[in-house]
């Protein structure tokens, strides 16, 4: 089970600052580098908070389920000091070599409710693995 540095995404700030760059001229990918949309790569809307789903970088859901959308839902049990809350895989995260933040995983604002979190965060010694 790894046990990584796991940070929010999908929560309003993030919303708020992806479409404020918007707004100013920026284009998605420059808007994603300040914000998120809340929508995953494959089309799930990842800013609910009844839902916990999380991110996982590329090359980790590609190399246990492959390319495209066979990852999409897969049930992903995290832990954080001692509580394990179970959530979907709905979005990636960059490439292991673009993150620049540290994180491990991104946990939406399901996760963060569940853990009793609020967004922004950044929290260390969080455990996930795959639930088969």
């Amino acid at each position: 089970m790894p046990i990584v540095t796991a940070s929010s995404f999908a929560d309003p700030e993030d919303g708020e600052a992806f479409e404020r760059a918007r707004a100013e001229g920026a284009t998605d990918e420059e808007a994603f580098a300040v914000g998120d949309n809340g929508i995953g790569c494959w089309g799930d809307n990842t800013a609910r908070d009844d839902i916990p789903m999380c991110a996982l970088p590329r090359e980790v859901w590609q190399g246990k389920w492959g390319k495209g959308r066979a990852a999409r839902g897969k049930p992903v049990a995290v832990t954080y000091e001692g509580k394990t809350v179970v959530g979907e895989l709905r979005d990636t995260m960059p490439s292991l070599d673009n993150i620049d933040n540290g994180a491990g995983i991104d946990l939406n604002p399901g996760f963060a409710k569940a853990f009793g979190l609020t967004p922004p965060f950044m929290i260390d010694d969080v455990r996930w693995e795959w639930v088969e």
